[in-house]
């Protein structure tokens, strides 16, 4: 698979910004590169990560056996989760050779690589059969589609009859809030085109032919991690002080976006420039 400019660009990213997901994340025992899901049984921000793949599955409505796309799936903490709690056989396609490595090194030491596999593929544009799947899952992965429409056409495509579609990830509140400042500092660092709004998301599914689409705001519910991640913009900066006054290596421009969409998605969501939704459609 040879990566376009766009795709090579998120594949850069999750390179440069490995250890500050580890650092803010906790990413080697978390396995999540996403917001987490605060509730009433939610007590550490450990649970709430696990709370929101949890609450995907509900959604989706996965049982025991039943076949998943793990539609850009990191390092595998989603595939891991679905193998382990609900018996689920998982494939995980991800753009980055090296977030394959790292999801098929947690798959063995949780102890599921009977259940799950991982490979390079663009969820956009994969090499499998029609009808393959019961569930595509896309975990604040499908931001990153090239053409969103695209991908839950390929969705559609790769579902059996009965299958269903979950995706849970930000959307504009307006799609030309796309070209606000606060949002385009925001996506730009972290190597994201562009965002759909909940109704052309869903719109798209409708046009494709899903059926009984649900949409649910829950943006109160992963609050939490957008502050976590405006308290990480301090600390960084903090970090990155320290290294220039100490002459230390210095972070590449790629980090320092990074760090600073840690602000600007913060200020996004306070000005309700943005939501986080949890959607999800059937095939009949």
């Amino acid at each position: 698979m040879l990566p376009t400019e766009y795709h090579q660009r998120i594949v850069d990213y999750y390179a440069a910004t490995e250890n500050a997901y580890k650092d803010s994340w906790d990413l080697n025992n978390s396995l999540a590169i996403h917001y987490g899901y605060r509730d009433k049984g939610v007590r550490t921000f450990a649970d709430s990560l696990q709370r929101m793949n949890a609450v995907m599955a509900e959604s989706a409505g996965i049982r025991e056996g039943e076949t998943v796309l793990d539609a850009g799936c990191g390092v595998g903490g989603s595939s891991i989760f679905l193998a382990q709690h609900y018996g689920a056989t998982v494939k995980g396609i991800t753009l980055s050779p090296r977030q394959v490595q790292h999801a098929e090194i947690n798959a063995e030491k949780k102890e599921v690589t009977g259940q799950v596999k991982f490979q390079l593929m663009d969820y956009c544009a994969t090499d499998f059969p029609d009808h393959s799947f019961d569930v595509v899952w896309g975990c604040e992965s499908i931001c990153y589609a090239a053409n969103k429409e695209q991908f839950i056409k390929e969705a559609y495509r790769l579902l059996r009859p009965g299958g269903r579609l979950v995706v849970a990830d930000g959307l504009v509140t307006k799609y030309e809030h796309n070209r606000n400042p606060v949002i385009r500092q925001w996506l730009d660092g972290w190597q994201v085109n562009y965002l759909e709004t909940a109704d052309r998301f869903q719109g798209y599914m409708q046009q494709t032919g899903f059926s009984d689409i649900q949409f649910r705001d829950i943006s109160r519910e992963v609050a939490h991690s957008s502050r976590r991640l405006l308290r990480f913009y301090y600390l960084a900066n903090l970090y990155l002080y320290w290294k220039t006054i100490t002459l230390s290596n210095r972070a590449t421009a790629m980090q320092k976006l990074n760090i600073r969409a840690c602000k600007f998605q913060y200020i996004g969501m306070k000005r309700n420039l943005w939501q986080y939704g949890l959607v999800t459609g059937w095939k009949l």
